[in-house]
């Protein structure tokens, strides 16, 4: 039985990318996805984020087989490359699969980099992962999960490619972010110092360096992890508009009108396939992210 709190399931990585048809298409043709919701960024929704310049950008929305509209695209032409694993934000998408290993032979020759290839991890070896850069320099942890893995709530993939289930964040002090996330209702964590070899590689830094991490029980087997990166150096300036590579991550949350945090402007209700008319709400997280919070239906 999942873990009931305010915040989660975690849905949506939106990313924004220079070629928005060359990653729409590295989506379908590579990871199975297909698409939702093909339109523009209305003034309501650049609003709402903050965002006024989106106004007309195009935004599509992808799902997997099984229906979760776990990756959504804005196109920019002028963006600026992202960096990736060396700025504070939304650093990775951890998305579960059912065969990372038979997911690495596809992406050979893909618009995916495989940064680093199929492993077993040291947190247990019922999961097994790998890391890839895709075409808008957004991070992605494949995950395959094959068993439970005590004291996580975390699901078991039902596709080859599923769903978001855990974003990974970066700031300055992990405490910061925690409060945010404390702030939304997510009350049970756990705080540790472990190697993060593909943030310390990124950085030049000793493989072997530890970080403080914390990771977020939320509902519906999501997780948030937080990275405290004192390296990482904060995003370009993008004005009315969104940066490169991971810019928001979308969650369900129970009742906005309890929204421990202050929004980027007032919630408004929302129509399209991803929003199912409710009411929506931004925040900023303690990296400068952009967290969005889809009231769930009642």
């Amino acid at each position: 039985m999942s873990t009931l709190f305010p915040l989660g399931p975690s849905l949506t990585g939106t990313l924004v990318a220079a070629d928005i048809d060359a990653a729409v298409a590295a989506y379908c043709d590579y990871l199975y996805a297909s698409v939702l919701e093909d339109g523009v960024i209305s003034e309501t929704q650049a609003c709402l984020w903050g965002k006024p310049d989106l106004v007309g950008s195009r935004i599509v929305t992808l799902q997997s087989a099984t229906g979760f509209p776990w990756v959504r695209i804005v196109g920019n032409p002028e963006v600026i490359p992202a960096r990736p694993f060396l700025e504070l934000g939304w650093l990775a998408l951890e998305v579960l699969v059912s065969d990372v290993d038979a997911l690495a032979e596809r992406l050979v020759d893909s618009p995916f980099e495989i940064y680093r290839p199929p492993a077993d991890l040291d947190v247990s070896d019922a999961i097994r992962a790998m890391q890839v850069i895709g075409p808008a320099g957004e991070v992605l942890y494949l995950t395959q999960v094959n068993a439970a893995v005590e004291p996580f709530d975390i699901p078991q993939a039902r596709s080859e490619v599923d769903r978001l289930f855990i974003p990974v964040s970066s700031c300055l002090r992990r405490d910061e972010g925690l409060a945010i996330y404390n702030k939304l209702g997510a009350n049970k964590s756990w705080s540790f110092d472990t190697r993060i070899t593909s943030v310390n590689k990124a950085h030049g830094l000793d493989l072997a360096l530890k970080h403080p991490v914390a990771t977020v029980q939320l509902s519906g087997q999501s997780m948030v992890e937080i990275d405290q990166l004192g390296v990482a150096k904060s995003r370009p300036p993008t004005a009315g508009k969104l940066p490169a590579g991971i810019a928001m991550v979308s969650f369900v949350f129970d009742n906005i009108d309890n929204l421990g945090l202050k929004p980027i402007s007032p919630p408004q209700r929302m129509e399209g396939r991803l929003y199912g008319g409710q009411r929506v709400a931004v925040c900023r997280g303690a990296g400068g992210e952009l967290i969005e919070l889809i009231e769930a239906a009642s």
